[in-house]
């Protein structure tokens, strides 16, 4: 039994959108699609096309604008494989060609999880710096595998220990608290332990600063 064929009757461009047009199949509108996609698929009026091509060209149309919004979400920020694959989901592109595009992203070098955990590392520990639990956290929270965290997160603390940070902290902050000795280190118990630090390194800290 022969597949059942349509004929390309008309591509137009659509007004609003340069970069996109409208294709007619026996004379009725049938879909968008990107020009890339039309250009890569030879894609002509008077063309018979069956419907097996229709849905390649149609999951050719899905990657074309999932790549374009995955590039939009990267200029933004830098994104974990992670985010870019909830985010991606979230605006109802399917898992195959969610998957597909993650795959030549990360051919291409445009995501790359030990850079992301490494630059955020980083950033965190310039902006607000915070102890090794904290930073797991954050990383484990952004689909970044253990391996691959605890080594950004090492690398970031190469040259200072969590004890050295946290004291840091913890006389900088002194600066801005008023009250007695008990409610103040309270204070900074409290901050220190909300920034991510142990309490082994707390409480190194508070014998330190008596």
């Amino acid at each position: 039994m022969c597949e059942l064929t349509h004929r390309v009757t008309a591509i137009e461009p659509q007004k609003n959108r340069k970069d996109r047009v409208n294709i007619y199949l026996d004379g009725v509108f049938a879909f968008g699609l990107n020009q890339e996609v039309v250009l890569k698929l030879n894609l002509r009026p008077g063309d018979e096309i069956e419907e097996r091509v229709i849905d390649e060209i149609l999951l050719a149309e899905e990657r074309t604008r999932a790549k374009e919004k995955a590039l939009s979400l990267l200029s933004y920020r830098a994104r974990s494989v992670e985010e870019l694959r909830k985010r991606l989901k979230e605006k109802g592109f399917s898992d195959r060609t969610v998957e597909k595009v993650i795959e030549d992203f990360v051919r291409v070098g445009l995501l790359d999880d030990k850079k992301f955990a490494s630059d955020y590392v980083h950033s965190k520990m310039i902006q607000k710096p915070m102890g090794k639990r904290m930073l797991r956290e954050e990383l484990f929270s952004r689909g970044i595998d253990e391996e691959t965290a605890e080594k950004a997160i090492e690398e970031a603390y190469s040259e200072r220990s969590e004890v050295d940070v946290a004291r840091d902290l913890f006389r900088r902050r002194m600066k801005r608290y008023r009250g007695d000795d008990v409610k103040l280190r309270k204070k900074l118990s409290d901050f220190l332990r909300r920034r991510g630090f142990d309490w082994d390194v707390i409480n190194t800290v508070l014998q330190e600063e008596k």
